[in-house]
């Protein structure tokens, strides 16, 4: 039996409603989680520019706290990270200061736990020297690369992302969009180990 495209979205949302749902109540109370972790990796994307490792590394530490009259712990994170340029000019440096919810909708299974994280947050780029290009000439189109200096940039950004914890070691992605500023999207990738 085929079944309608309709139809399948219906029954994968229907198995993941009951799967929520089956979960205890409790997911979301105060847990044996580590306080606090340290993480590093890399940045997937940024801009409209896809970057690999060794050529951008990301480090950074967060802590988890909780306020009593909000019901998700709350993770704030500083982190480090460096842009390799290569030959377009030198190195991008940023950093970014997040806060955000941790939502834990599914009860730990074997050693992992799946959550979702959404906030806001702050960053920084350092100045930095670019390569402009400029053309001369009418008839043959000489280049002329020149050197220009990019003054520091502040902005604002919202992030989502999603992780996994499997004992005191976690992966996860975020997703950071820029907001109310200029600003750069980004999408850091990290490993991190809770102590």
């Amino acid at each position: 039996m085929r079944m309608r495209p309709n139809m399948t979205v219906l029954a994968a949302t229907t198995l993941v409603g009951l799967t929520l749902a089956v979960g205890p109540l409790r997911a979301q109370t105060a847990d044996s989680t580590r306080r606090w972790s340290l993480f590093g990796g890399s940045i997937l994307a940024q801009g409209n520019a896809l970057y690999r490792p060794p050529a951008n590394l990301e480090v950074g530490g967060s802590g988890e706290f909780r306020v009593p009259t909000f019901p998700l712990p709350l993770r704030a994170s500083l982190a480090f990270s460096s842009v390799d340029q290569r030959w377009t000019g030198s190195s991008l440096k940023y950093g970014t200061f997040s806060i955000d919810a941790i939502g834990r909708p599914v009860p730990r299974i074997l050693g992992t736990q799946l959550y979702f994280l959404g906030g806001l947050g702050v960053a920084t780029r350092a100045g930095y020297t670019g390569v402009g290009v400029r053309y001369t000439g009418f008839e043959s189109f000489t280049a002329e690369y020149l050197p220009v200096r990019v003054p520091r940039q502040n902005w604002a950004f919202l992030e989502t992302g999603v992780g996994l914890e499997i004992g005191r070691a976690f992966v996860q992605m975020k997703l950071q969009m820029p907001v109310a500023s200029e600003g750069i999207r980004r999408a850091p990738i990290s490993v991190g180990f809770r102590f």
